[in-house]
């Protein structure tokens, strides 16, 4: 491990926006690095009881952030798969704070086009259909226009595999504690990214109702539009930090809850399912 080159041998791209999605994270590196590209910092090292080759991204808040820092992190290290991970406001009632949503896809919800209007008719919110958005796709050597980005199916399986034994972890750690506490839900939905932040009801239901989404961030589906364009597996994981379905507000500190699952997670893509391709 202490010639591993970043540079040329594959690893994994975990990404978080801020100092509370990354800094548990970087704190569990062993043999860590950090190597700068502009305004972003990349932090190299190897993860958990697997010792996984990864680099830790903080790219920062929105949509051209996480844009700059995932181009910067493909042109630069040889990434197998991206993960962007963090904090997520809720947009599905069934979900609640501390939950973990698995990206299925995830979808650019500040894509829309709006019908004509004339002068003086007036401005209505409600009144859109999503937009399909230009990617350039590698592997076609051509341009198609698509709603939404998928989700790697292999490394939403790990994930997926890897909430069974999480889930049952916590549960047996709180039986121990005679802790009276909610179980955690880690379950799979639609990430939905904008930069933007809502906090009208109406408007997030509206939202939901027509990009079915589950959550809102600033940046998984600029991520996801890269990976989808290089042909590099790409998963979102988003932890319910605040809901207005819910009626709850934000708590930053789930993050942390986050990037342990996120570290099981990679543990069990090297230790199960080989190399993803």
């Amino acid at each position: 491990m202490e010639t591993y080159d970043f540079y040329k041998n594959p690893s994994i791209l975990i990404q978080g926006a801020m100092e509370s999605e990354t800094e548990y994270l970087i704190g569990q590196l062993a043999q860590k690095a950090c190597v700068k590209y502009g305004n972003w910092s990349f932090y190299t090292g190897f993860l958990g009881e697997s010792k996984s080759p990864v680099i830790i991204s903080r790219t920062f808040q929105g949509m051209v952030n996480a844009a700059a820092a995932t181009t910067l992190a493909l042109t630069h290290f040889s990434p197998r798969a991206v993960i962007n991970q963090g904090i997520a406001g809720g947009h599905d009632s069934t979900f609640y704070r501390g939950d973990i949503v698995l990206g299925t896809r995830a979808v650019p919800m500040g894509a829309m086009i709006r019908p004509f209007a004339k002068k003086g008719e007036g401005i209505c919110e409600s009144d859109f259909t999503p937009l399909g958005i230009e990617v350039f796709r590698k592997s076609k050597g051509k341009t198609e226009k698509v709603l939404d980005f998928p989700c790697d199916d292999r490394l939403l399986a790990a994930a997926e595999h890897t909430a069974k034994d999480y889930l049952a972890a916590e549960e047996a750690l709180m039986k121990k504690k005679a802790v009276c506490k909610r179980t955690r839900k880690i379950e799979a939905g639609v990430l939905g990214s904008a930069d933007e932040w809502n906090n009208q009801f109406d408007r997030i239901v509206l939202l939901r109702e027509r990009y079915k989404t589950t959550t809102e961030d600033m940046e998984s589906a600029a991520v996801a539009q890269l990976c989808d364009s290089y042909g590099i597996p790409f998963l979102g994981i988003r932890i319910i930090s605040n809901s207005i379905v819910t009626g709850e507000e934000l708590d930053e500190s789930v993050a942390e809850d986050c990037q342990r699952y996120v570290i099981r997670v990679v543990e069990n893509v090297a230790g199960n399912f080989g190399t993803i391709k």
